[in-house]
């Protein structure tokens, strides 16, 4: 008798506990849902669309909860540049950080990359894609639009690379 009555309350404060957790706040805490509705788009940076530098450029990202509930970000976005959908390089992430995002607001991050002409003999890659994993595994795909990239896997300072998200 004594073990259904400590199954008993065992149940009733499992209930309410799930009970509790039903109210979720307007701002995300940390350990909220990934961040599964969201729009990117382009916000800015060093880079000119159609490329022509043969320097290290930063392209902003902009990423915004479309949904209708707070989402959490933890960490560097993933962003493999693709040419015809095939993968060209992956751009190393750096750091980590977490941003919460209530709907309808935004966070950015950046990817910095070297520009490439073509003229000083790099391994030289032109995508027209950029498709990026947010911490959390929502994929999206942006159009490169900022020109040539050096090649970079194999360098051991790498001057291809995204910042977490802020």
């Amino acid at each position: 008798m004594q073990r259904v009555l400590n199954l008993a309350r065992w149940v009733a404060a499992g209930a309410l506990v799930s009970s509790l957790s039903v109210a979720v706040p307007a701002t995300a805490a940390p350990g909220s849902p990934a961040c599964d509705h969201v729009a990117l788009s382009w916000a800015g940076g060093t880079a000119k669309p159609g490329g022509g530098s043969d320097r290290q450029e930063t392209a902003r990202v902009q990423v915004k909860n479309t949904g209708d509930r707070a989402c959490s970000l933890l960490g560097a976005p993933s962003v493999k540049l693709t040419t015809n959908g095939v993968p060209e390089t992956l751009l190393q992430q750096r750091g980590g950080g977490s941003v919460d995002l209530a709907p309808g607001k935004t966070a950015r991050f950046t990817i910095t990359f070297l520009g490439d002409t073509g003229k000083n003999g790099n391994e030289t890659i032109r995508p027209d894609q950029a498709v990026v994993t947010l911490p959390g595994g929502t994929v999206k795909t942006l159009t490169w639009r900022w020109g040539s990239v050096t090649r970079q896997e194999a360098a051991s300072r790498p001057g291809n690379y995204v910042s977490p998200v802020t």
